[in-house]
């Protein structure tokens, strides 16, 4: 797969994600899937996340995590992410940009999850739509 990148205009600022090297998104995947392997049972019957419920997503990512994991999620998140080709990592361009501004960070989130596990979630929900038609 090209590691090219891929850009998306959010709340007015153009975001790119760089899909993370193999190793970033295999670290990435444990983590996220203890997170969001739950959040897909609950989205409703959806075929990926990306059409779940958003709501109900965020309730459910919320139940899983604390503030402690929180911030270094989201930061292991944003590796290869820049917003207005700002490095988004930096701790004073992170701070300064998401200020009262969450709503533009969790929309950037679910656009970096799309880049780099777009296809394997769609993957997963079919997996559990055969295995459940299957019992």
């Amino acid at each position: 797969m090209s590691r090219e990148s891929a850009k998306k205009m959010i709340n007015g600022n153009e975001w790119e994600v760089l899909p993370w090297d193999g190793m970033h998104g295999l670290k990435m995947q444990a983590k996220l899937g203890r997170v969001i392997g739950p959040v897909l049972g609950s989205a409703g019957g959806s075929e990926s996340v990306m059409d779940a419920d958003v709501q109900s997503v965020i309730t459910a990512l919320a139940d899983r995590i604390d503030e402690r994991e929180t911030p270094e999620l989201i930061r292991a998140m944003l590796h290869g992410t820049s917003v207005e080709g700002k490095d988004i990592t930096i701790d004073r361009v992170f701070n300064e940009h998401f200020s009262a501004n969450y709503g533009e960070l969790y929309q950037g989130l679910m656009f970096i999850v799309q880049v780099n596990f777009g296809d394997l979630f769609s993957m997963v929900a079919a997996i559990g739509g055969r295995s459940a038609a299957t019992e």
